[in-house]
């Protein structure tokens, strides 16, 4: 493991102002899947996030759920799955480190392009450089022994993946994960897309544990109520 900071800048700002209206909405998220258990009735420890198309905010998501997750003093892995557009990577800087695809191509340490940042018990692990062939190296027995060492590793591991219309990487993924969470953009995902997205992670054995509502406009009124209770 590196200690080697990512950038701050991206960790957006209302998750750091602590008592906001959509910081709340993540801890309600948090407590809501602490009660989900998975077939073997274990608490869900690998997540992953995808979108029926690009734009609809899944790594803003994804990304705010971990730093909820940290700040309750659990040792949270994010990972940067996308290896064709990784948002996450680029935004903290990490265009060009070695990241899951080094892992999954080398026969090395899983735990040895993880990265320590400024965010405390946060842990990011960049794309890695992007490869030329992203769903063979996903849909191997490597990418299963990796996340093994990541469970054992921490208390949650929450993967950033590709929208499920487009790419099959998040499918694959989800199937050996715990959950998927479905990110869902307001006034802009089609009905008929979301069931789309649902079958097809359905179809791959994965299992969807719940969906964001993202980019939904609140008035002042329901906010000022929400933030009473």
């Amino acid at each position: 493991m590196r200690n080697d900071h990512y950038s701050h800048s991206f960790l957006p700002n209302v998750i750091d102002t602590g008592g906001t209206f959509i910081a709340e909405r993540f801890r309600a998220i948090k407590t809501n899947l602490q009660f989900m258990r998975t077939d073997e009735g274990k608490p869900i420890q690998t997540l992953v996030f995808t979108s029926a198309h690009k734009g609809e905010g899944k790594s803003f998501c994804a990304l705010n759920l971990a730093i909820t997750y940290a700040r309750q003093n659990l040792k949270v892995l994010l990972v940067d799955a996308d290896l064709y557009k990784p948002k996450l990577t680029s935004q903290f800087k990490m265009k060009y480190r070695e990241g899951l695809s080094n892992i999954l191509t080398e026969d090395t340490d899983p735990m040895e392009y993880v990265q320590e940042g400024c965010e405390e018990n946060l842990h990011f692990l960049p794309s890695g450089i992007v490869p030329p062939n992203p769903l063979e190296l996903i849909n191997t027995e490597r990418m299963k022994e990796v996340l093994d060492t990541y469970k054992e590793a921490f208390d949650l591991v929450v993967f950033d993946t590709p929208p499920v219309l487009l790419l099959n990487d998040g499918r694959i993924l989800g199937s050996m994960c715990d959950g998927v969470i479905l990110t869902v953009r307001s006034n802009v995902t089609k009905e008929k897309d979301v069931l789309q997205a649902i079958d097809l992670i359905n179809r791959a054995e994965g299992r969807v544990v719940g969906s964001i509502l993202n980019g939904k406009k609140y008035g002042t009124r329901e906010m000022k109520t929400y933030s009473y209770y």
